[in-house]
């Protein structure tokens, strides 16, 4: 047993604050890991509003991290003490019936925290999808971590475990962007922003960006958008089907605002593809344009809509987005907009920004990053 301390949510709605929390050693798979820097998700925000994805409270908030193996259980071989490592919520579990029909990247991630977390009175806790990493140190199972290649920086490593990783393989793994696809991108934060990254990755020759904030414009212009749009200007279909005269190969909503889901679809061209990334209030609905004599359609254009869950990712996506982090081919640097101290006025403040618009993604610094953070940089 150990002392630690922890963003702790005691029920819905709750105020998360940095409490007191104790953690057994791990066993069998499970692996300890002590925490460097872990980013601030709208899903963190998401758990506390609504409930946290399904498991009970008290929460351990936090899923966007990265650190130091400190131990390891009896039957983990792939990571080892010392170790640095990234957490990924969306690893298969390998227990759900997706995983056991062979069909890891429709996982439904059937697993809880392990039980080694304790609040200070004694109660479970249980991360927000499992991991927990807004804390000194959490125990995750093992097939949640990956080994961090040298030279990649701790605090930006951690965006893998969710926002960057969500966006590239939504890009990559659900809406199958390929050479010479032109693409459209509505929001740009963290998670719009890496859709860009992974379309540029996968080849698109045209990447159209979409958002109300200018800064955020300018920065999808500087990781390789070949267009912008002001959506509190124009209309977005109007504008994009201007700018391609059929509509886009592929379309992300990047949001959580279900009416732009409707909007992705519209601005498709014949036989194309909408994603939607962004979660959603619970009691939200969608309204799609059906009929032959609406523009950008579903029908005529033969549509196709899907819906990612974090990337629909498998433990090779994490390996080869992190080697290519480490050789210089994935530049995750400009996603980071402040790196914050591990308090709750920081976290109360990050919370603030993002709603705000005014941040791509806060890191907080859970310890110094120090030498450990870009080891062999």
């Amino acid at each position: 047993m150990r002392d630690a301390r922890g963003v702790v949510v005691r029920g819905r709605g709750a105020p998360a604050r940095i409490e007191p929390i104790t953690i057994e050693d791990p066993e069998g798979t499970e692996v300890l890991v002590r925490v460097v820097a872990n980013g601030v998700c709208h899903s963190d925000l998401w758990a506390i509003q609504n409930g946290n994805w399904g498991s009970p409270f008290p929460m351990l908030l936090g899923h966007e991290g990265a650190g130091v193996v400190e131990a390891v259980g009896a039957d983990v071989t792939h990571v080892e003490q010392g170790d640095r490592v990234l957490l990924a919520w969306a690893m298969p579990c390998g227990t759900c019936p997706a995983c056991l029909r062979g069909r890891p990247r429709r996982c439904a991630h059937a697993w809880d925290q392990p039980a080694r977390l304790h609040a200070d009175d004694g109660s479970r806790l249980i991360g927000t999808l499992s991991i927990g990493s807004m804390a000194t140190h959490t125990v995750v199972h093992g097939a949640q971590t990956v080994r961090i290649p040298d030279g990649v920086d701790l605090v930006e490593a951690c965006l893998l475990g969710c926002g960057a990783s969500t966006g590239i393989g939504a890009a990559v793994n659900t809406g199958g962007v390929t050479a010479g696809d032109t693409v459209a991108v509505i929001g740009l934060g963290g998670i719009g922003l890496s859709v860009l990254l992974g379309a540029a990755m996968a080849g698109a020759t045209r990447i159209i960006a979409i958002d109300r904030i200018a800064a955020k414009l300018d920065t999808a212009l500087a990781l390789g958008a070949t267009d912008v749009i002001d959506a509190g200007v124009d209309d977005v279909v109007t504008a994009v089907r201007a700018l391609t005269d059929t509509g886009v190969d592929v379309a992300f909503e990047a949001t959580g605002n279900a009416a732009v889901v409707s909007q992705a679809v519209a601005m498709l061209a014949r036989g194309g593809t909408a994603v939607a990334i962004g979660v959603p209030a619970p009691d939200s609905t969608v309204t799609i344009a059906w009929g032959e004599t609406n523009i950008g359609a579903a029908y005529p254009n033969k549509a196709t809509l899907k819906i990612t869950d974090g990337g629909d990712l498998v433990a090779e996506d994490f390996v080869a987005w992190l080697e290519a982090a480490a050789g210089r081919r994935l530049d995750l640097r400009p996603l980071v907009s402040v790196i914050a101290p591990f308090t709750d006025e920081a976290l109360s403040d990050a919370f603030r920004a993002m709603l705000a618009g005014e941040v791509i993604r806060t890191v907080v610094a859970i310890e110094d990053p120090g030498p450990d953070a870009g080891a062999g940089s």
